[in-house]
């Protein structure tokens, strides 16, 4: 299917790479290219790499680092934007294809 093609989806994917250090988080040129289609201002990146302590306790932060990571992943400033092509965006550990956690666009956390 061709990027300009697609109105909606409903998931974007974002993979996860954990390694001793920290985490990489990347989405696919397709994807990029498919946020280029619907929102000609953004500027999706490439990767995005957190680092950590090992010993900081950074497993527990993990989540909501989520929310900060999807909007500079795809290089949208306005989640309100965003909410009318995607309804949530997927963590997926790359090493094991498993979906590490699923972020709902629009639903704050309580």
């Amino acid at each position: 299917m061709q990027a300009d093609l697609i109105k909606e989806m409903d998931a974007i994917q974002i993979s996860v790479n954990k390694q001793l250090d920290g985490y990489t988080f990347s989405i696919s040129p397709s994807v990029r290219a498919l946020i280029k289609t619907w929102f000609p201002d953004a500027h999706p990146a490439n990767i995005i790499f957190v680092s950590y302590d090992i010993k900081s306790g950074f497993e527990d932060f993990y989540t909501k680092l989520e929310a900060l990571i999807y909007p500079a992943m795809l290089g949208i400033e306005k989640q309100s934007d965003l909410i009318q092509k995607i309804q949530e965006v997927r963590f997926v550990d790359t090493q094991t294809g498993k979906v590490l956690h699923t972020y709902k666009i629009g639903m704050e956390e309580k």
